[in-house]
């Protein structure tokens, strides 16, 4: 704990022991009142309870018994006991400071005791703040701590504080002091008229007109008096006043600063925390960045390797696809009919697809577009009656009607049959047609060979 054993002549003592208890929580008042049992007599006399709504009249039972010890260090001690841990920040950095080893060094060099508080100039400088300056005061008045002359000055410096409202405190008190001289001075006059009053009434009748008037004057002074006496009481409640004010304006003004200090230091420390994430976030990207472009740089080499490749492939797959083209284009045709040697089944089936298909009459068939759009075309028959037998669930559904469904397939089964035997005609045509018209070592050459003399 804290306290000093000094009187200081130039405290309040009174409004600074109200300050102490007016900061002081509901919680830690009911302790104090509830340690000091004759004083808790006194608060709870008449069947008062310890509850919040009460404590006006406790704040007064204490202060009415502060004053009565002379707000002696028994007394107050104990208010200020539970009024010091309130103020977090102060009573954290003092205490630390006291329990250090740097303390106690300081206290063996000094030859102090282990019950001496004192505070070095550079610990005072960094401790002390002028917007802590009413809790430094009662640490003055109230506290074990031992400040030096230059220290107190220090605190008790008003012009740290708020000047406008000391000024104000002059004034009324420059005004209150005018209004009691100028009471003096109506009562003296109230004096002296009485004075003339009674000498006049001794002179007797011929002087009863002036003692009416005299009278008359002396009410209209005393009527004055009892007018400035009330304009002093009412100066001096209005002084009463200004100093409530200013110290609920104080408190008020502190706890402000405390709170918004706070909240500073909270949204700082989350914006400094923000600033590093994303600092740490934009690194990461840079870093990515710089990986992707890499590895764009490399995909677009890669995609001009890989499109020189694939023109080439395709320039490649041209020439080879016109090839057998080419030498389809050399073949003559009807002379190749003539020249194979068909079986009779394979014959049947050749007769049966000329008919079918249309040949004309020297036996040359017409053929729109090249071999593989005319095998598609064999084909495509074929791949609408698979799909319609196995969607037939779905189709049967949708003609309303399965015999006409299947009836309409009839013809379609012999259509496919054909373009099957048709396909095959085909293959066979067309193994004949290599094997009889070119041979194997004409395939090993470059380019196309030249067409030959006679089909055998």
């Amino acid at each position: 704990m804290l306290e000093n054993s000094e009187k200081l002549q130039r405290v309040n003592t009174k409004d600074l022991f109200a300050r102490m208890l007016g900061d002081v929580p509901w919680s830690s008042l009911r302790t104090f009142l509830q340690a000091n049992a004759q004083l808790l007599k006194q608060a709870t006399a008449g069947g008062h309870r310890l509850d919040p709504k009460g404590r006006p009249r406790f704040e007064k039972c204490i202060l009415r018994e502060a004053e009565k010890t002379e707000y002696s260090q028994a007394f107050t001690s104990g208010l200020f006991a539970v009024w010091y841990p309130v103020h977090e920040a102060l009573h954290k950095k003092l205490e630390d400071y006291f329990h250090s080893d740097e303390y106690k060094a300081y206290r063996e060099e000094k030859g102090l005791g282990e019950e001496d508080y004192v505070l070095p100039e550079t610990q005072f400088e960094t401790f002390f703040s002028i917007d802590e300056l009413p809790e430094w005061r009662i640490l003055l008045g109230f506290s074990p701590l031992k400040f030096t002359d230059e220290q107190a000055d220090r605190i008790l410096d008003d012009s740290q504080g708020n000047t406008l409202l000391v000024e104000r405190i002059k004034e009324l008190e420059a005004a209150l002091g005018r209004s009691e001289k100028r009471d003096q001075q109506l009562t003296t006059e109230v004096e002296r008229l009485r004075q003339d009053f009674q000498t006049a009434n001794t002179e007797g009748q011929e002087h009863k007109k002036l003692s009416r008037q005299l009278r008359t004057d002396l009410d209209a002074q005393i009527l004055k008096a009892d007018r400035f006496q009330k304009e002093t009481r009412k100066v001096r409640e209005e002084l009463e006043a200004i100093t409530t004010s200013q110290n609920t304006f104080e408190t008020r003004v502190r706890d402000s600063v405390r709170a918004e200090t706070t909240r500073l230091q909270n949204e700082v420390e989350r914006l400094q925390n923000d600033l590093a994430e994303w600092q740490a976030k934009y690194e990461e990207q840079r870093l990515e960045n710089k990986r992707l472009e890499g590895e764009i740089v490399a995909a677009k080499r890669d995609r001009t390797i890989h499109e020189t490749m694939a023109t080439q492939a395709n320039q490649e797959a041209l020439h080879l696809m016109s090839f057998a083209d080419l030498i389809l284009q050399r073949i003559d045709w009807p002379k190749v009919g003539a020249a194979m040697r068909l079986t009779p089944r394979l014959r049947q089936q050749f007769n049966s697809l000329i008919r079918r298909l249309n040949y004309e009459e020297n036996r040359s068939l017409t053929i729109e577009g090249t071999l593989p759009v005319f095998w598609d075309s064999l084909m495509a028959r074929e791949k609408e009656l698979v799909n319609g037998i196995a969607q037939s669930n779905s189709h049967e559904v949708m003609a309303g009607d399965v015999e006409s469904y299947w009836l309409a397939l009839t013809d379609a089964f012999g259509d496919v049959q054909i373009s099957l035997e048709a396909r095959g005609v085909i293959l066979k045509m067309l193994q004949e047609i290599f094997y009889q018209v070119l041979e194997m070592k004409d395939l090993e050459e470059p380019y196309v060979p030249a067409p030959k003399g006679a089909v055998e």
